[in-house]
């Protein structure tokens, strides 16, 4: 049976003095006294160095490490075997390396995000560089505490508010390759890990579909739901935890995003990459009957919202190039059974399902 490892506290707060005396009472109560900060440049000025300040007579010994490369290599240069907790504050790659050192040094590990731009601000992976300066998903450890200065959020680019709702939403997509899997190959499912997932992204997808209802904007949504957003983005990496897989977050549009990354170099922050292979896969299941057919016009309608990839151009791909990605893209997982299964992968046949997806004339009959 899998062991599951949920944090024991989650707080949302608005000042960095309330930050700094949240994580200060935590690592007190937890018995911490020797504490690793794993950071990079842009955090330093928002809210590392008052942790530091803050931290300073609070603990026997502190010491803050900048990420220059979010690597494995980098991480294996870190010196922190005499430290009992790693903190990563920051954005993912600054997380990502927090969780992956706390990992591999065995030890405990609290995330401080300045940006929720995907659902690695909670969860047991983490995104690095490894060899030929191809990304990996790695295990990781599970953040014992999420920490979250609301008022730099609020602060941070939209496309990065985007990117974490784009990564959120494609749960839906990641679940239904599951459910795949499972019938498929008999693959072992988790319920409750499904549950959680689809929960977390259904809260914001029907908020969306609620604010589109009202005729309201993008940044009207955003405004009013960064808390909820947070919230789900860590139910999101807590049901990974749960399943002890990254199977409730991750499917084919993941696979695609991951092609795009090693073929093109990424052309977009990961949320909004996942979303756009989201998109597609979407389209297949509804021409598959996997879903019904209009699913696939409510998702267009939310992405056009968000002003996620809709068309062609949107993607900053050719149609060649997207077709490289998709054949591409069963290659970046190999093993995991998903939608790109069930389809041929010729370039005859991808490209007559890019012609249909991303022409703005299409309709997909109910």
């Amino acid at each position: 049976m899998n062991q599951i490892n949920i944090p024991y506290r989650l707080r949302i707060l608005n000042s960095n003095k309330e930050i700094s005396n949240e994580l200060i009472s935590f690592i007190q109560e937890q018995g911490f006294s020797r504490v690793a900060i794993i950071t990079t440049k842009t955090p330093n000025h928002l809210i590392t160095n008052d942790l530091e300040i803050a931290l300073f007579q609070k603990v026997e010994k502190l010491k803050t490490f900048q990420v220059v490369s979010a690597s494995t290599t980098f991480v294996n240069q870190l010196q922190l075997k005499d430290f009992d907790v790693v903190v990563g504050v920051g954005g993912g790659k600054a997380i990502d390396t927090a969780k992956y050192a706390a990992h591999i040094n065995e030890l405990p590990c609290i995330s401080i995000p300045t940006s929720i731009s995907n659902d690695g601000i909670c969860s047991p992976v983490a995104v690095l560089k490894e060899k030929q300066n191809k990304h990996q998903s790695l295990g990781a450890t599970m953040p014992i505490a999420l920490i979250v200065p609301l008022h730099l959020i609020e602060k941070s680019e939209e496309e990065s508010l985007i990117s974490g709702v784009g990564d959120l939403l494609t749960n839906l997509s990641a679940i239904e390759d599951w459910k795949l899997a499972n019938k498929e190959t008999e693959e072992y499912i988790d319920d409750y890990a499904v549950m959680v997932s689809k929960h977390a992204a259904l809260s914001v997808y029907s908020e969306i579909k609620s604010y589109i209802l009202q005729n309201k904007t993008k940044s009207q949504f955003l405004k009013a739901n960064l808390e909820m957003i947070i919230e789900s983005l860590a139910l999101s990496g807590i049901a990974m935890e749960i399943a002890g897989t990254s199977r409730p977050a991750s499917g084919a549009e993941h696979l695609i995003s991951h092609s795009i990354d090693e073929l093109f170099g990424g052309l977009k922050p990961h949320g909004i990459q996942v979303s756009l292979g989201m998109y597609i896969t979407t389209f297949i299941r509804a021409e598959l009957g996997l879903i019904p057919k209009d699913s696939f016009q409510e998702l267009k309608a939310i992405c056009r919202f968000l002003e996620l990839p809709v068309t062609l151009s949107d993607t900053e791909l050719t149609k060649e190039q997207f077709i490289k990605a998709i054949q591409h893209a069963p290659e970046t997982r190999p093993g995991r059974f998903t939608i790109l299964n069930k389809i041929d992968l010729e370039e005859k046949s991808l490209g007559n399902i890019i012609d249909k997806v991303f022409d703005s004339r299409v309709s997909v009959e109910a």
